[in-house]
């Protein structure tokens, strides 16, 4: 068995539409699958971790070795575990330039094109972890 192919555009659909859960859904179930694929020492540990602060840490370092495994090295475990933190701080670094360009004039919402923009950010590790997975998918 090998871990499912996901099409990025649905990945991206299914978050707007549930606002964000189809994210932590995301993470649950690629867990589930690596697990079923990988061995012993790559195994990801029980999935309410990723919600407990500090041990969560502990939980991504696990799963950026999964990661690292499923993709046979492509995705080495230092990028899998800091892709999330590395693309987030440049996608706030990014929306802080853009927000006078995407930002509403009310000033305290944000118009549709920033909260695409937002989402966007979010989900660029997802989509980097899924287009290499997608790689050795069935």
């Amino acid at each position: 068995m090998r871990t499912k192919h996901r099409s990025l555009l649905a990945i991206l659909l299914l978050n707007i539409i549930t606002f964000g859960l189809y994210q932590i859904y995301w993470y649950f179930i690629t867990k589930t699958e690596m697990n079923t694929v990988n061995g012993r020492d790559y195994k990801v540990p029980f999935f309410l971790w990723f919600f407990v602060p500090i041990i969560n840490i502990w939980w991504f370092w696990r799963f950026a070795k999964a990661i690292e495994k499923s993709t046979h090295g492509k995705v080495g475990r230092w990028a899998a575990f800091f892709a999330p933190v590395v693309l987030g701080f440049l996608g706030a670094i990014a929306l802080a330039l853009l927000y006078p360009f995407i930002g509403s004039p009310q000033g305290y919402q944000t118009s549709f094109l920033g909260s695409l923009t937002i989402t966007l950010v979010i989900l660029l590790p997802i989509f980097y972890f899924q287009s290499n997975l997608n790689k050795y998918a069935k």
